[in-house]
């Protein structure tokens, strides 16, 4: 089966209601490899030590043509590996969501239904944590990855950058 892809942006992922899933605000909208069957996102970062995001760096990091080749390789290895919620756990959560509702307006509580649907919410959320924590895990080793393709001045020059950029980041608004 040939898969179509084509690359949009989605402005909207980032004003999605999962706040650890949604993407991380950058200068330029996250983009995404649309399938006929997933969206992923291309070029979002995991915060690591902080809310780093890796493309900032690395343009201010002088790349070569050959080492911006290999950094756009390792991104589009990577991509496809976002954690993103399916629509079928999206309409259940969407369904919970009503049935929780009803639980409150009815007249009588149903404390079988009530705990039947927290552990339903529990569940679809504890495969998303797991999600997460395999997407971070691979953001890690892809952050590394790009890190070797790096000079040894150009490294100095990230760490420089990227601890800058985390103090950016945590200072109170």
């Amino acid at each position: 089966m040939k898969a179509f892809i084509c690359v949009v942006t989605l402005a909207a992922l980032s004003s999605m209601s999962m706040g650890a899933f949604a993407a991380a605000k950058t200068e330029q909208p996250p983009t995404a490899v649309v399938t006929e069957t997933e969206t992923v996102v291309v070029h979002e970062q995991t915060p690591v030590l902080g809310p780093v995001v890796t493309h900032s760096i690395l343009s201010k990091l002088n790349l070569s043509a050959q080492q911006r080749a290999l950094v756009q390789k390792i991104d589009h290895q990577y991509a496809s590996q976002r954690p993103l919620m399916s629509n079928g756990n999206r309409q259940i959560l969407a369904n919970l969501h009503q049935e929780r509702r009803n639980l409150i307006v009815n007249k009588q509580f149903d404390d079988t239904k009530a705990k039947n649907m927290i552990a339903q919410e529990q569940h679809l959320w504890a495969e998303q944590q797991q999600a997460r924590a395999d997407y971070d895990f691979l953001q890690l080793k892809r952050e590394h990855d790009i890190y070797q393709i790096l000079t040894p001045r150009q490294q100095q020059q990230y760490w420089i950058l990227r601890q800058q950029q985390k103090l950016l980041h945590s200072r109170p608004q």
